[in-house]
């Protein structure tokens, strides 16, 4: 089986020669290094994973995986790094699509399946496939345990004495009064 490397972290296998065992791919230094601007991560100190492509009767490919990263984040509230590690398992469904003139709508069932992934070319990537599977995985609020709100409730400061409005209503009953205790 031949694999191919190309840009930022890219493992491109044609199905020709899908042979169905399993593919373990590592992301070089240069290619964590890529994939962390492109996700806007402090680090990405290793990505590895494991797939395995079946091809299905009929035509496509089933690829079944799993990944693991290092990770390393800005915290959202104090930008210290926030190490985390990542393991996650995914599949996906590649088959050929008839390309038309005008894209169509389609109806796509919200609790179905996802549609299949098309194949370009009878090439899979799977370096592309692990990387977006990546971006689903990481935190998007990375919260350091240093990290606190002290002095807010609700979004709005703490004066000490008094309690902050609980709603929105809250808040404008307090105007009402303050505005009938001003007239």
């Amino acid at each position: 089986m031949t694999i191919e490397k190309g840009p930022e972290f890219s493992r491109a296998v044609a199905i020709a020669d899908l042979t169905g065992g399993e593919i373990r791919i590592d992301a070089e230094a240069d290619e964590r290094a890529a994939l962390a601007r492109r996700f806007g991560l402090v680090a990405l100190d290793s990505l590895d994973a494991m797939v395995h492509l079946i091809a299905k009767e009929g035509g496509g490919v089933q690829l079944r995986g799993t990944l693991r990263a290092d990770v390393t984040q800005s915290c959202v509230v104090t930008l210290q790094p926030v190490h985390s590690f990542i393991e996650a398992s995914f599949a996906r469904h590649y088959a050929q699509t008839e390309k038309t003139g005008t894209p169509e709508e389609e109806d796509i069932a919200l609790d179905g399946e996802d549609p299949p992934e098309p194949l370009v070319n009878d090439i899979i990537d799977l370096g592309e496939a692990v990387s977006e599977q990546l971006a689903l995985e990481i935190n998007p609020f990375p919260r350091s345990k240093e990290a606190t709100f002290n002095g807010y409730v609700s979004g709005s400061p703490d004066t000490g004495d008094e309690a902050a409005p609980s709603s929105p209503f809250a808040a404008l009953t307090e105007f009402r009064k303050s505005k009938r205790d001003s007239e």
